[in-house]
């Protein structure tokens, strides 16, 4: 019975070299088959105690940010999918000709963004034993379980990648490696968030965050609200500074699959529908800006474009975009603003 289960959340991460073309991140049954059977063996070899517990192996390689993210994680569809397998084993899922039972176990992007993916692994523990299971795994698994040469081969032969090393890992084991790389590239003060998301999501919170950005969660809805502090005229460095926290806060946010929305309370700006960019109106040209045409490129010496000036209507108008994927699009709807027939 479910009820009499202890659920361990654990990963395979592997690192790989660049992808060739053609690589595939979803694994076939016989070919999950195959390399969960390779997995078992070296989780079983590092931590025996495994054994009297049922493996369940996801099928398809992931980003971390997918198996940290509250809302995607996929651990409750694997034991969904698996069913009533409740004895010591292992049960590998796959795909049927590419298909996948459970959508939330197909990866958000293929391919995937980076070279370090993870391979989803559920176990489901007697419960008078899974606090002891669990703590095994905790002692040992980092340090000692690292995937031998049949699982990588396995792997390489399903997907065509090429893995370097593979490392198994309990799921706070992942969630630790990433706040450590954060903090090697000194992002670590905007990890609260995701951190506040995983282990507190229906707490409301406000953090300060650096640079003067405070980030807001919401327990009932679920999703960050980040007030946007508009820059001004002529951009100090303060604000450079504020933008830029506030870019890599999102940028974490959505690499996570946090849902997040930007707030704005000034009367001249106008939120995207589509939470994609802010539209500010700064008033109507003076006499020297009656011949301005175009659109003028706000940049900033330290984190570069800021935003786009331009003239619409006879007014003065700054469009600042929330994140990098919206800039095309917003350049695109400037330009038809100045010219309702231009295409681009």
């Amino acid at each position: 019975m479910a009820d009499s289960l202890h659920p361990i959340r654990l990963v395979a991460g592997i690192e790989l070299r660049p992808p060739p073309p053609g690589a595939r991140y979803v694994l076939e049954r016989d070919d999950a088959e195959t390399v969960g059977g390779a997995i078992g063996d070296d989780l079983a070899r590092c931590v025996p105690s495994v054994t009297g517990a049922r493996l369940i192996t996801g099928p398809a390689l992931l980003e971390p940010g997918q198996v940290l993210s509250p809302g995607h994680a996929p651990y409750t569809a694997m034991q969904t999918v698996a069913g009533a397998a409740d004895e010591p084993g292992l049960t590998t899922l796959g795909a049927a000709g590419g298909r996948l039972s459970h959508d939330i176990l197909r990866p958000v992007r293929e391919p995937p963004d980076g070279l370090f993916l993870v391979l989803p692994l559920l176990l489901l523990a007697p419960a008078d034993r899974g606090e002891a299971i669990s703590a095994d795994l905790e002692q040992a698994l980092f340090d000692t379980g690292g995937l031998h040469p049949p699982s990588l081969a396995a792997l390489a032969q399903a997907t065509g990648l090429e893995p370097v090393h593979g490392q198994l890992m309990t799921w706070a084991d992942l969630a630790a490696l990433v706040k450590m790389q954060l903090a090697g590239a000194g992002l670590d003060p905007f990890w609260p968030p995701i951190e506040h998301t995983l282990v507190a999501p229906d707490e409301d919170a406000v953090l300060a965050l650096p640079a003067g950005l405070e980030a807001r969660w919401d327990g009932q809805a679920g999703g960050w609200t980040l007030p946007f502090r508009l820059p001004a005229d002529e951009p100090s460095d303060g604000d450079a500074l504020w933008l830029r926290a506030f870019r890599q806060t999102v940028a974490l946010l959505e690499t996570h699959l946090v849902p997040w929305r930007a707030s704005v309370d000034d009367p001249a700006a106008e939120l995207d529908p589509e939470q994609r960019w802010i539209r500010i109106d700064r008033g109507p040209i003076g006499v020297s800006e009656e011949t301005a045409t175009g659109i003028e490129t706000l940049q900033h010496p330290d984190i570069g474009l800021i935003g786009f000036d331009a003239v619409v209507d006879g007014r003065r108008v700054r469009a600042l975009p929330l994140v990098a994927e919206a800039i095309p699009a917003l350049k695109k709807t400037l330009n038809q603003s100045l010219d309702p027939a231009a295409d681009a």
